[in-house]
């Protein structure tokens, strides 16, 4: 079952981001088990590469646009990340070379460092990178053991600027 649901996942983030200009998908790993995935093409900026080397600033990621495929799911994720008061993810600088980066991101008005990986995709750019709920002050996401677990994967699809 788990094997489906992973292949269903790469398969909607496959399609999407050769469609798709700019995407950011976001995997939420359920406790006791499962996941599902919230995904926006609500997103601003360009990475810029220079032979092995990428560099992005102020890419924008509009919050309360992400879809979960359910409407309620929706609604309680909006509440979850207070869109309302805090509508965007920005992600104020990154910088990578031969598939590593690193960089800085701000959620709720909470600036992070993150790191990941990345792959040059023609003329996009693919990075994956985890979050913790816990780091942007993101709370009450379980009830009684069952909810969301504290670690998010993000795959951020963008497009290489010219």
């Amino acid at each position: 079952m788990n094997f489906i649901k992973a292949f269903t996942s790469t398969s909607l983030i496959l399609l999407f981001s050769s469609f798709a200009v700019a995407q950011v998908s976001v995997t939420f790993k359920l406790s006791p088990a499962g996941n599902f995935i919230g995904t926006t093409s609500d997103v601003k900026g360009a990475v810029k590469v220079q032979g092995t080397k990428i560099s992005a600033e102020n890419i924008v990621v509009n919050l309360k646009t992400l879809k979960t495929g359910i409407e309620l799911r929706d609604k309680h994720t909006q509440d979850k990340l207070e869109t309302a008061k805090f509508p965007e993810a920005v992600l104020i600088s990154a910088t990578g070379e031969n598939g590593k980066g690193t960089g800085k991101v701000k959620i709720r008005g909470i600036e992070k460092p993150i790191s990941g990986t990345y792959v040059i995709k023609g003329d996009k750019v693919e990075a994956t990178f985890p979050l913790k709920l816990s780091d942007y002050k993101v709370e009450g996401t379980k009830y009684m053991g069952v909810g969301v677990k504290d670690e998010l994967t993000v795959v951020a699809i963008l497009p290489v600027q010219k």
